[in-house]
């Protein structure tokens, strides 16, 4: 069953703009969570074509590659999370670059473009997946027939830019996440050393147990625009300094625990 999606009104409009045109080599960007194989999904739909999602092993790439100048039937092929794509897998992606097949499309979803080649991305149709505003997250938050009682709308459209922040945030007790987050806030610059670079402990970094470091980071962002706005002198660095290692989080194959880490001694050191 195909996911319906929220937002990215102009990439959807262009896909019916391209007809029978459509290219046969696409890159999506875009944030995790941010929809990319949801929008893959409905390209195919537009287009009336299988849609299949493949993984980016070498074999799984050449075998893809092979059996797509032989189809008979339109497939979009998807390659998730292609930034972890190895040199051999991506260099084998040149040939449909080159002679794309006539019933084949590919779309190889990313983070971050700089992990593909140069070659690939300079004959690909390269798409940006756009921001979502609050209006088209409390859409995705109503599709989810989610019980307003149960969650906090508010934090829920503030703390999270995709709809992948919202299933996981959903997944949380947001009230106590919260807590945590607000007491990480009030206590990071004015505990002992040993004790600030611990409250990483109930942080999904070194496996997937705990709290989402990136929601971590916007919870903390949120808490710093409350203080913001009720504060008679308010802390700008929270903010000024959580923006950067948001940013520096994008990055993929990113150490977590150094980026943490780094991160406890710079608000220290600028709210001290």
């Amino acid at each position: 069953m195909r996911t319906p999606i929220v937002g990215q009104v102009p990439i959807i409009d262009y896909i019916y703009s391209c007809g029978n045109n459509l290219p046969h080599f696409i890159v999506l960007i875009g944030a995790k969570g941010s929809g990319k194989r949801t929008l893959a999904n409905t390209i195919a739909y537009i287009q009336g074509c299988v849609y299949s999602e493949v993984d980016t092993k070498v074999d799984t790439v050449r075998s893809v590659i092979e059996s797509a100048y032989t189809s008979a039937t339109k497939v979009l092929y998807c390659f998730a999370d292609a930034d972890t794509m190895r040199a051999e897998a991506k260099n084998a992606m040149l040939k449909i670059t080159e002679e794309p097949p006539e019933n084949a499309y590919f779309v190889l979803t990313v983070q971050d473009d700089s992990t593909l080649l140069d070659t690939i991305k300079s004959r690909a149709d390269v798409i940006r997946m756009f921001p979502y505003t609050r209006e088209q997250l409390r859409d995705y938050i109503e599709m989810q027939q989610i019980v307003p009682e149960r969650y906090d709308i508010e934090k829920l459209t503030y703390v999270c830019n995709t709809p992948g922040d919202v299933d996981i945030l959903m997944s949380y007790n947001i009230q106590e996440f919260y807590d945590y987050v607000k007491l990480v806030y009030d206590n990071i610059a004015t505990v002992e050393p040993a004790n600030a670079f611990k409250s990483s402990s109930k942080l999904a970094i070194k496996d997937d147990e705990g709290y989402d470091l990136r929601l971590f980071w916007q919870m903390f962002m949120y808490i710093a625009c409350e203080d913001l706005m009720h504060n008679e002198k308010p802390n700008c660095a929270g903010v000024l300094v959580t923006t950067q290692y948001l940013n520096k989080l994008q990055k993929v194959g990113i150490n977590k625990q150094q980026l943490y880490d780094s991160w406890v001694f710079d608000i220290r050191e600028a709210w001290l």
